[in-house]
């Protein structure tokens, strides 16, 4: 039993033995050829684009007003709750009254007793003239009694300034909204000592139409001067410079509007522009920030690659695109924006050139690979 059990294992060893003899003598045949990787590649697509760059702007009421008292008195009354939607013309606050109506009254006294004068120096001078033709006064009583008149005349005009006055400073006793618009809390309440052109009593702001300031660079300037937008905003041309605005959290446009303005100068080597935003809806708040979205020209024709295929090294963006020969090569970029999933290429890539978009980590620098187009 002992001799069959080391039988069974010399049978075993040789076995071994016969096939390590048989790979070395595969191994002694000509080495298998080298396999070629396979990478997908494709053309980049044209396609007429509409170029929008993105700015960051800020929000303002297209009029806006800081409410404060004409005239100093105490505050008897407020017409308005805080915050709401009021109309040009509407009263919001009421000054006490009674000393304005007063002088009112007063003033208008005054001229009564002006005109009562007038109409006697009107009457001395009409006998006065009789008496000069008859040479029964001198000339010099005569021109006393005119210039009496013409004294009284001129103290009516400064009396009916003052009553003018003194009306336009009782109708400031009611602070009416200058605007149409959402006004702001009381800053005063009822009581308090208000003092002429001092003392704030709110803020109002209109916000069917906003504002939306933000800068450009000077290099976008130059570009924009390029393409015509700058040309167009001189003339007036307003509806071929549409821009889109959204707040941070939208994934789509929430309001729209023209770009209006551009300042004539720059400041930290930006250009102050701003833009006019419909905002029937009125959630769109002053001093809010948003993303403003501006139609840098008209539809242009540019090259696109998936973003996916585009590196990015210490140099910047970069593809590996296969050239005619199937060797794989490095090629720098200048990208502009991402549309969808796809970026813009502005220099670097030719329509015919076959770009790596699947298969990267297989497309070594300066090796040969099998492009598969892809469809």
């Amino acid at each position: 039993m002992f001799f069959g059990k080391t039988a069974k294992s010399i049978l075993i060893v040789l076995c071994a033995a016969c096939f390590v003899c048989a790979c070395k003598k595969g191994g002694d045949s000509a080495p298998a050829e080298k396999r070629v990787r396979e990478v997908v590649v494709m053309t980049p697509q044209k396609r007429a684009l509409e170029i929008w760059d993105k700015y960051t702007a800020r929000i303002e009421g297209q009029k806006s007003v800081q409410i404060k008292a004409r005239v100093n008195g105490y505050l008897e009354k407020i017409l308005f709750k805080d915050g709401a939607k009021v109309k040009e013309g509407d009263i919001l606050f009421e000054i006490d009254s009674r000393p304005f109506e007063a002088v009112v009254e007063a003033q208008s006294a005054a001229i009564d007793e002006i005109k009562t004068r007038i109409e006697l120096a009107k009457s001395n001078l009409e006998r006065a003239k009789e008496l000069l033709e008859v040479n029964a006064i001198s000339r010099e009583v005569y021109e006393t009694r005119l210039s009496e008149l013409k004294s009284q005349n001129a103290k009516l005009l400064m009396a009916e300034a003052n009553l003018r006055k003194a009306r336009l400073d009782l109708e400031f006793t009611k602070v009416r909204a200058p605007i149409s618009g959402y006004v702001s809390r009381r800053y005063v309440d009822e009581g308090n000592l208000v003092e002429d052109s001092k003392t704030m009593l709110a803020d109002l702001v209109s916000r069917d139409v906003v504002y939306a300031y933000f800068e450009v660079s000077e290099r976008d300037i130059i570009r924009y001067n390029d393409s015509g937008l700058l040309a167009d905003l001189n003339a007036g041309r307003i509806e071929n410079l549409p821009v889109k605005l959204s707040l941070m959290d939208d994934k789509n446009a929430r309001a729209f509007g023209k770009l209006t303005y551009a300042d004539n100068k720059l400041e930290s080597s930006s250009l102050e522009f701003r833009a006019e935003i419909e905002n029937k809806n009125s959630d769109l708040y002053p001093g809010m920030f948003a993303e403003l979205e501006l139609r840098a020209g008209e539809p242009r024709e540019k090259l696109l690659i998936p973003e996916a295929a585009i590196g990015t090294d210490l140099v910047g963006r970069f593809v590996y695109i296969v050239d005619s020969d199937d060797i794989v090569r490095y090629r720098k970029l200048s990208v502009g924006e991402l549309v969808g999933t796809d970026r813009v290429i502005e220099e670097g890539l030719g329509e015919s050139d076959r770009v790596v978009v699947n298969g990267i980590q297989r497309a070594a620098i300066d090796t040969k690979v099998k492009p598969i187009l892809k469809k």
